[in-house]
């Protein structure tokens, strides 16, 4: 197929250059059509021209016979008439030939010299006539010097006509050629662009017959991968409910158990009398270390019912103060233990949202801010609230994030460099449920946050006012 296509494109290439060649050549012939055409003019001219010049010296000569003879001057008429036009005759027979020296030498060198010995021949005649009688004149032409003269002319004037009928035969010949060369380069040039379209129809036709055939062939591996993506997905569908089952089993089996050990824990912390102090620091960490168990467990059930679709909102009429007030009494001892200083602005109205969810999104905010921040720093939550939406910024003046890590922020299991200030645990998973719970709520939520000076994290929610 490739050396068919290249030998298409040789065939291309010499069509065009043998299309080029033609409309040259055909120029050039046009040029030399037209200039032959004027040029044959011109011959015929000269032709008709020298014809014309014996014409003048034989109406000379005939008006001086009938003057010698009749006497009657009325004959000289046409011979003076005659002369009068030999002169301008003979420049315009010069003009016609200028092109040929042989011909201009021809004229200049002969015709005209025996042009002036016939007139002056003629002249002698009716001088002779004039002074002696016609006795004289008649013996003088009777010597025949005039017929020769008129001779030598004649056969001057014919050769003169034989070179430029030569002339025009070889002008005709030229042009015959060039014409025959225009048309076997234009006979070459259509037959090459026909056995180019001709190759060309042939290839396209294969390369069609080929897409058609490639078409088939990747509708039928189409179909065959639309099977085996149809199968796969139906294999992870089950694989991804066989997950969420296991997630959910394993998590609901855990919970039973760390639960029993917290509780274990709380009675051995308030049996103080036989406890060394350093078994009330151990138990007060394996107390952490399952509390940070139970928050991961929560988590990975929340995550899992989100991604299940199995996350509902019930939306009611959540009283400002009250959340503010709640949050405030969940973490002031948490931000207290880091000497941190929380600061809940207070805001007063309604919002109409799930209860339960907005808690949740902003426990996770709050935690994280305090979670991350230096002892003696400040964290704030800051409501306002409009006629169509409610804003919540949680401020910090933490270590602030990293801008390549701020769109990997929300993915699920995304730890930053950042890391918590108090050895607190961290599942990777609070922001991701942040998010799908914001989603859930059709809200928005946006971060800032510059480096070595904090973070702002913004929960928008566009709410309805119920009374």
């Amino acid at each position: 197929m490739k050396l068919k296509t290249n030998g298409i494109y040789i065939l291309l290439i010499l069509s065009i250059m043998l299309a080029i060649a033609s409309a040259f050549i055909t120029y050039y012939n046009t040029r030399e059509k037209e200039y032959t055409v004027h040029t044959v003019i011109r011959r015929y001219k000269s032709i008709a021209t020298s014809i014309n010049l014996l014409s003048l010296l034989k109406d000379m000569e005939a008006g001086q016979r009938g003057y010698i003879i009749t006497s009657d001057s009325d004959f000289l008429e046409p011979y003076i008439e005659a002369k009068g036009k030999i002169s301008t005759t003979t420049d315009t027979l010069n003009r016609l030939v200028y092109d040929n020296e042989e011909q201009s030498n021809l004229i200049n060198g002969k015709i005209i010299a025996a042009i002036q010995n016939k007139t002056q021949d003629l002249e002698h005649v009716i001088n002779l006539a004039n002074n002696r009688g016609k006795d004289s004149a008649s013996r003088h032409i009777s010597t025949k010097i005039g017929k020769a003269y008129m001779d030598t002319l004649r056969i001057l004037v014919q050769d003169l006509i034989q070179r430029e009928e030569t002339l025009l035969d070889v002008q005709n010949q030229n042009l015959e050629k060039n014409t025959l060369m225009e048309d076997s380069v234009r006979f070459f040039a259509f037959t090459l662009i026909a056995l180019t379209s001709l190759a060309a129809v042939v290839v396209l036709t294969q390369k069609e017959r080929n897409i058609k055939d490639l078409i088939n062939s990747l509708e039928l591996a189409n179909i065959t991968l639309e099977k085996k993506v149809e199968e796969r997905t139906k294999e992870l569908v089950t694989a991804n409910h066989a997950k969420d089952h296991f997630v959910g089993i394993v998590s609901h089996d855990l919970r039973v158990p760390i639960a029993g050990i917290l509780r274990l824990i709380g009675l051995m912390k308030t049996d103080e009398s036989q406890r060394f102090g350093s078994d009330t620091e151990y138990l007060t960490y394996m107390e952490d270390s399952c509390n940070n168990m139970q928050r991961l467990i929560s988590n990975l059930l929340d995550i899992n019912r989100i991604e299940r679709g199995e996350t509902h909102v019930n939306k009611q009429t959540v009283e400002l103060p009250e959340l503010l007030r709640k949050l405030e009494r969940e973490f002031i001892q948490q931000a207290q233990k880091k000497q941190i200083e929380l600061i809940i602005t207070p805001a007063e109205g309604k919002v109409h949202t799930d209860p339960d969810a907005l808690q949740q999104i902003l426990e996770n905010l709050i935690s994280n801010a305090i979670k991350f921040s230096q002892r003696g720093k400040t964290v704030q939550l800051r409501t306002t609230r409009n006629y169509s939406e409610v804003r919540f910024e949680v401020i910090d003046q933490g270590p602030g994030i990293h801008p390549e890590e701020i769109q990997n922020l929300f993915g699920k299991f995304k730890k930053l460099s950042n890391k918590p200030t108090g050895g607190e645990g961290s599942t990777g998973l609070g922001l991701s449920i942040v998010k799908e719970m914001v989603k859930l709520l059709q809200g928005d939520i946006s971060v800032t946050s510059t480096l070595h000076k904090g973070s702002v994290f913004v929960v928008t929610l566009y709410h309805e006012e119920h009374p």
